[in-house]
């Protein structure tokens, strides 16, 4: 697709114009105080030809609502939630839960999302994927964030050879979404890595991970590691060979 974005306000029948484009396709979508509101369109502009587009309005929801937990059933103040589009453009809404653990979101589009929740000292997760019906209020939502883990490691390097500075560790491959979570539903992560081939993730679920060496989006090495809630783990050398 052509690189770049470009704009256009809808007259009082609706109909919006875009002039001079450059030949290729096209992504469009309508905007309405800063939420995507319509459906999101493919279509292909020629030199030669006028092209047509329809953007159909989406429904909103009323309510959606939830809590924010640890495991022993407190809630959290102050947790991010975010709630992403699963189709589309991974349209992101962000919201903060209240002293008592609680958020709400209202006028959301209709659709499936994906819902991500972390906090201070909290392992980031995956709460799952939910569809939210049109005008209807969406409640009882329940996230429960364990006590963070930590992995720690480093990468050894040929002699004499220093870790590239566009390395990172990540728990899943380089073209996973971002927003899903890594194999045996642990925790999305990346880390950068320092001068000294050291690596730090962090606000990590429980559980066993596949850490991957990735240089220029192609993976040289991996490792298996297991880490406990609130602990701190340490992986096995990953080798840039």
């Amino acid at each position: 697709m052509p690189e770049g974005a470009v704009s256009a306000f809808t007259d009082e029948n609706g109909r919006f114009t875009f002039k001079d484009l450059v030949p290729g396709k096209y992504r469009v979508f309508a905007v309405v105080n800063n939420l995507i509101r319509t459906n999101i369109a493919t279509v292909e502009v020629t030199a030669d030809k006028p092209a047509f587009v329809e953007l159909k309005i989406l429904p909103l929801t009323s309510l959606v609502r939830g809590q924010v937990i640890t495991n022993e059933g407190n809630p959290i103040p102050n947790a991010e939630v975010t709630l992403v589009m699963a189709k589309g453009w991974n349209t992101v809404f962000k919201v903060q839960t209240d002293a008592n653990g609680k958020f709400e979101i209202r006028n959301l589009p209709a659709g499936l999302y994906y819902i991500i929740a972390e906090a201070k000292g909290r392992a980031k997760v995956f709460a799952g994927e939910f569809k939210f019906e049109p005008e209807k209020v969406h409640d009882g939502i329940r996230i429960t964030l364990l006590k963070a883990a930590t992995i720690v490691g480093k990468v050894v390097t040929p002699k004499g050879k220093p870790v590239p500075a566009y390395a990172t560790v990540m728990t899943t491959e380089p073209n996973a979404d971002l927003y899903l979570p890594a194999e045996g539903g642990v925790t999305n992560a990346f880390a950068r890595i320092g001068a000294d081939g050291t690596y730090r993730l962090t606000n990590l679920a429980p559980g066993t991970y596949t850490l991957r060496l990735v240089v220029e989006g192609e993976v040289v090495d991996k490792v298996t590691v297991t880490v406990k809630e609130g602990e701190t783990a340490t992986a096995p050398p990953l080798r840039l060979k």
